[in-house]
């Protein structure tokens, strides 16, 4: 290749790689790194009711999210799970999970970082016959490693809890081998 092509070639790849949003902007998935993990969940003090996951994709270009409920006749029975993915348009992580995979129920919606530094994830839940319904989960540091984590649903009183005590649980780290 004669110089003058191959320089136009290395302008040209450097100037795609500096729209892209990598050599933009920090790393954005930077902002969920601290939820990366296995985490037991439960009310405060009471036995854990389910494990949600944090693991990363290849390469770190998504994080992959499940939750799995405890308490049944089976050791864990997993609830939902899919991608997270960091959307440069919005400035938001968009999801897109299965929900009781096999009954045709799926939640999608975007992560999102408040300025207090608490992470939102804003849920639309589309059930098998087509109905929705919206869902909140907030996380929140305690500081001290552990999260407080809210699960909320839209009624049209407003937000209330998805079942008894769930506006008020706390995320451990899941000690290893669970």
């Amino acid at each position: 290749m004669p110089i003058k092509l191959r320089h136009l070639v290395a302008v040209a790849a450097l100037a795609v790689l500096a729209g892209s949003p990598a050599a933009a902007a920090p790393d954005p998935y930077s902002v969920l790194e601290p939820l990366v993990g296995e985490w037991d969940v439960g009310p405060a003090g009471g036995p854990p009711a389910f494990v949600e996951r944090f693991t990363w994709g290849p390469s770190r270009g998504y994080l992959w999210m499940s939750v799995a409920l405890l308490g049944g006749a089976e050791p864990e029975h997993l609830h939902f799970e899919g991608p997270i993915i960091w959307n440069a348009a919005t400035r938001r992580f968009d999801y897109l999970f299965a929900v009781e995979p096999g009954s045709l129920t799926q939640e999608r919606g975007e992560f999102r970082v408040e300025a207090d530094g608490s992470i939102v994830r804003d849920v639309v839940l589309t059930a098998a016959n087509g109905t929705t319904a919206n869902f909140r989960q907030t996380f929140r540091s305690l500081g001290d490693g552990r999260y407080e984590s809210t699960l909320m649903r839209e009624t049209a009183e407003g937000w209330q809890p998805t079942f008894p005590g769930s506006d008020r649980l706390t995320m451990v780290r899941r000690a290893a081998g669970g």
